[in-house]
């Protein structure tokens, strides 16, 4: 069993930094790293994962140098990632998925994405990953309700219960 996380709006609310981003101004964006604080219930998440050895992975558009300064500032032991520049196609196509999996070692049948965004969704589903909807994060909920997600909660404790009652016990 693994996990794929999206980055932000998933793991982290990086919200307050979306119009730097867009802007792509990435070094006020890494200054801004510290106040882009986890989703409540995520580190304790990851320490449990951790804890049972399941390998996760983030599977972000953003650039690797941004997401390894967020994963290094918040001390998770992520297995791998995949930006912006592993794929030539990103999400919604299901490559950044595909490399993912291969990166995780795990078959794809045993693997859990969980994302905020449709693209999330139609990634996973594409590459034939179970595809968790995190509406904690999400900015346009109608649209990840709409992608039709195989899972989908409200809050983060609902995931625990779920990778829990599925694959941790």
């Amino acid at each position: 069993m693994a996990v794929i996380f999206d980055l932000d709006q998933t793991l982290i609310d990086s919200s307050a930094a979306e119009p730097l981003r867009r802007a792509r101004e990435w070094s006020r964006v890494y200054n801004m790293i510290p106040q882009l604080l986890p989703f409540p219930g995520i580190n304790d998440m990851l320490k449990l994962l951790d804890q049972k050895n399941i390998p996760y992975s983030i599977v972000t558009s953003s650039p690797s140098s941004y997401c390894s300064r967020v994963v290094h500032y918040w001390k998770w032991k992520v297995h791998s990632t995949v930006c912006y520049h592993d794929t030539q196609r990103r999400k919604p196509h299901p490559d950044p998925m595909n490399l993912a999996v291969t990166k995780l070692g795990v078959p794809k049948e045993l693997v859990v994405s969980v994302g905020d965004d449709a693209r999330d969704v139609e990634a996973a589903k594409s590459a034939g990953i179970i595809s968790v909807g995190a509406l904690w994060g999400a900015e346009n909920k109608s649209e990840l309700l709409a992608s039709s997600p195989d899972f989908l909660f409200d809050k983060v404790d609902q995931l625990v219960q779920f990778l829990n009652d599925r694959y941790l016990n």
